[in-house]
């Protein structure tokens, strides 16, 4: 099967050849690109080159065009801090709102001209021109309270949360819009999927009666203006993430998540969520992945496809991003025991 093909039979919840493997891998294809992460975030040329060289090199089944979600707080008016080491990754070094009066100044982006994006944009028209119907090229648009914590800190935002919400969800609004028009135009450039990450959807962030107010509304007002654009697949970070509420009431395909160190296992997710999204994950990209042995990874590989694989509805990879440093050996090793350990039916 083509990687196209063998992600489209998972998300199904139908036996493809084998298990797809697909990783969060954004600022290492500064590394594959053999160029520097400032150059590799604003250079959509740079981009496409180091994610077909991480494609070709591990034989991955998929790409996601990104870099740092930096790049999307620039669109409103933030500014990046680049580092002089090649594989620095970017962080915010300026937020656009200070405090909560600020919310009702932004406006609504145009994905195609502001920040950082156009360089994702043109990264995946590229892609999608070299790849065709062989390889998933998948984009990334923030979930609406996710992207309002990198506008402004996390405890200015959490703090709004509580003391300033009517002003919070006027923002929120805003984002939301700016949201739903980045999706479109990743979809437009050629993305075949796209990513929310709702990384705040974890309870030591916001309670569940939080999210349901200030989380849940904005995130489906984006995926139900794209859900009959592109399949929608959802990257939640956090040790408790609400893994309930997502597969329950979001129009979306798949979840990834920090199976490794969460409360929620692949085995637990597999029973109560297995029938309606596909699970995304089974690596540790903080342990195993990182600062492992191949044989470690192997192993872990091996694990996640007993608990999870069986029936299909099951994508290997980390629990978040791969780190830029990530050990070529390890992710040789995942993608070869998911070629060993991962053929159907599974045997295990």
């Amino acid at each position: 099967m083509t990687s196209m093909e063998r992600v489209k039979k998972t998300l199904k919840h139908e036996e493809p050849d084998r298990v797809p493997v697909l990783f969060l891998a954004l600022t290492i294809g500064a590394r594959e690109a053999g160029v520097e992460v400032r150059e590799y975030a604003t250079n959509g040329k740079a981009m496409a080159r180091g994610q077909l060289n991480f494609l070709r090199k591990f034989r991955v089944d998929g790409v996601v065009p990104m870099s740092d979600v930096a790049s999307y707080a620039d669109a409103f008016g933030c500014v990046s801090k680049f580092f002089d080491g090649k594989l620095e990754t970017p962080v915010i070094g300026q937020h656009v709102v200070k405090d909560w009066r600020d919310w009702e100044k932004i406006k609504v982006i145009d994905p195609t001209k502001d920040g950082r994006i156009p360089t994702m944009l043109e990264a995946t028209k590229i892609l999608k021109d070299e790849l065709g119907d062989s390889v998933p090229v998948v984009g990334l648009t923030p979930s609406p309270i996710t992207w309002s914590t990198w506008l402004q800190d996390m405890g200015g935002v959490m703090k709004d949360v509580l003391r300033h919400p009517d002003e919070l969800k006027r923002g929120l609004k805003v984002i939301a819009e700016s949201s739903l028009e980045t999706g479109k135009a990743f979809v437009a450039a050629g993305a075949d999927a796209v990513i929310m990450n709702v990384t705040r959807c974890s309870r030591e962030i916001l309670t569940p009666k939080q999210y349901e107010e200030f989380g849940k509304p904005y995130d489906l007002h984006v995926l139900n203006g794209l859900k009959k654009l592109a399949p929608l697949m959802l990257h939640v970070c956090g040790v408790y993430p609400m893994l309930d509420l997502l597969a329950d009431s979001y129009p979306v395909v798949a979840i990834n998540w920090w199976d490794r160190g969460t409360a929620t296992s692949l085995t637990e997710a597999k029973q109560r969520f297995g029938k309606k999204v596909t699970l995304v994950g089974g690596l540790d990209q903080t342990r195993e992945l990182l600062s492992g042995t191949p044989e470690q990874v192997e192993a872990q590989t091996k694990n996640a496809i007993e608990q999870a694989a069986k029936g299909g509805g099951f994508i290997l990879s980390g629990g978040c991003e791969l780190s830029a440093i990530n050990p070529p050996e390890n992710i040789h090793a995942a993608v070869r025991a998911a070629e060993k350990y991962g053929r159907y039916p599974i045997a295990l």
